[in-house]
């Protein structure tokens, strides 16, 4: 088996139905399509079962997980060389899928793909180069700037920690939704292989805010899932991957990465997220009351710390943080 398309869902099943319809267009035999399902309310097993196509598997968890243990519990159950990873709405361009095995076949050192996609309206939402970045440092710097989306990515399964990835988000992210496996995925396998980016629309890229249909990620509470009180954790989860699991020489690009984008997603864009009418009313949340500098000024004090135990050197003294 060459490739799994994993669907991590929860309910949706009018949508969860409509991918699969996309998919088995195809006769390709290489293929199979994993369904992880986080314990939905909706007959979706049912639904599954009357496509009667033996292509098609499907994984149910315990019980209502999250969003990141349900995509490892999606991993965990695929058998194909590589992963194609989707959430409900978004969806594989079944005519392309030729196109994206011939791509994978011809880059057997490459641990990571990702494609370009067009959105609802079939027009170019995200448009990338053919291009191969090479593990360790070029792959490093390009995880740095690749979209933060758990859709559209493939990953090489004999390459993946899926264990270590579990452990970390049952430590950090114990009673809420984290969102962040794709990163510590992403991180790892960057120092494993070759990143791949194609300029093949092999995807479907939704927008947000234009769906009917509200997220199905929740948090305790009604919290908004930008709110910092997630945020941190999210990228303190990120550190603690970085300074405990990768090696010496390749922390330095990925803690740069976490500062820039903690700073840059906290102040102000997840601030004004956070706020935001249409944001809220897709993820039903509320609006949370805080302090933002705060928060960053904390976060910039264990950053300084920490980069201060790894004996980084940097320059002015703790000012110049992105210097080092």
């Amino acid at each position: 088996m060459l490739l799994s398309i994993c669907l991590a869902v929860y309910n949706q099943i009018d949508i969860v139905k409509e991918n699969i319809e996309e998919i088995i267009k195809t006769d390709n035999t290489e293929i199979e399509i994993v369904i992880s399902d986080d314990c939905s309310k909706e007959p979706l097993y049912e639904m599954v079962q009357n496509f009667n196509d033996d292509r098609i598997k499907y994984y149910k968890t315990d019980k209502n997980r999250s969003h990141d243990e349900n995509i490892i519990n999606g991993l965990l159950n695929c058998k194909g060389d590589y992963i194609f990873l989707f959430r409900s709405k978004d969806k594989i361009i079944h005519k392309e899928i030729n196109n994206v095995l011939d791509i994978i076949k011809k880059n057997p050192k490459a641990s990571y793909f990702l494609f370009s996609a067009l959105d609802e309206d079939g027009k170019p939402r995200l448009v990338l180069k053919d291009k191969v970045y090479h593990k360790n440092e070029e792959a490093q710097l390009a995880h740095g700037w690749l979209m933060v989306h758990p859709s559209g990515q493939i990953y090489k399964r004999s390459m993946l920690d899926i264990e270590l990835y579990k452990q970390y988000i049952k430590n950090h992210f114990p009673k809420y939704n984290g969102c962040v496996v794709h990163q510590l995925i992403r991180m790892d396998l960057s120092l494993k292989g070759d990143f791949i980016t194609s300029s093949c629309f092999a995807w479907e890229y939704m927008h947000t805010y234009k769906s009917d249909k509200k997220s199905v990620i929740s948090t305790a509470g009604k919290i908004n899932i930008y709110a910092p009180f997630y945020q941190y954790q999210r990228y303190k989860c990120e550190w603690d991957f970085v300074v405990n699991e990768v090696p010496e020489k390749y922390k330095k690009v990925y803690i740069k990465q976490i500062i820039r984008d903690y700073i840059w997603r906290i102040v102000p864009m997840f601030y004004l997220l956070n706020l935001d009418k249409d944001c809220n009313m897709h993820y039903n949340s509320e609006p949370m009351d805080f302090k933002p500098y705060k928060e960053l000024w904390a976060f910039n004090k264990m950053t300084l710390k920490m980069i201060e135990n790894m004996n980084y050197q940097y320059k002015g003294g703790g000012k110049g943080i992105f210097s080092f």
